[in-house]
């Protein structure tokens, strides 16, 4: 049997919130690591391998640079899509008055199609594609297979 995913509101919120913290350490010490050179080399300007260690950490730097600008776009679409699902989420938590942290979907991007759940009961989402317009309707899964998605402490 197939089971659905639902995703917390924390855990839409982390996914937003992620940053590539792998990409700042490694460009934090490559400059580190520039600094130190240009400062041997200035030190000893007769000693040419500080000169070549430092552009070779500046290249690094611009190739950090370029994979950074190339994920950028992908980033910002994905966290475009996930603000879509944390703002639905508020909303149904204001209109119906419920915590947020009681509000689980199924799709981490689209709210077009996907499924609701609020403690034990099931809503699918019926949206006519503009902002805030949506329709719940209440169902009954016959023996659910429920996987709810948290944030990993």
């Amino acid at each position: 049997m197939i089971g659905l995913k639902f995703y917390s509101y924390e855990y839409l919120l982390n996914k937003i919130d992620q940053s590539n913290t792998i990409t700042y350490v490694v460009g934090g010490f490559l400059l580190l690591l520039i600094i130190v050179s240009l400062f041997k080399y200035y030190k000893n300007r007769q000693d040419s391998k500080y000169r070549e260690l430092a552009i070779i950490m500046i290249l690094g730097i611009f190739l950090l640079i370029g994979i950074q600008a190339c994920d950028y776009q992908s980033n910002s679409i994905s966290a475009n899509q996930y603000k879509s699902s944390i703002e639905f989420i508020e909303g149904v938590s204001e209109k119906l008055n419920i915590d947020k942290t009681h509000i689980y979907i199924n799709s981490e991007a689209s709210i077009e199609n996907s499924f609701l759940k609020i403690d034990d009961n099931y809503y699918r989402v019926i949206s006519n594609g503009k902002k805030g317009d949506y329709l719940l309707e209440k169902i009954e899964l016959v023996e659910p297979i429920v996987e709810k998605v948290e944030v990993k402490r």
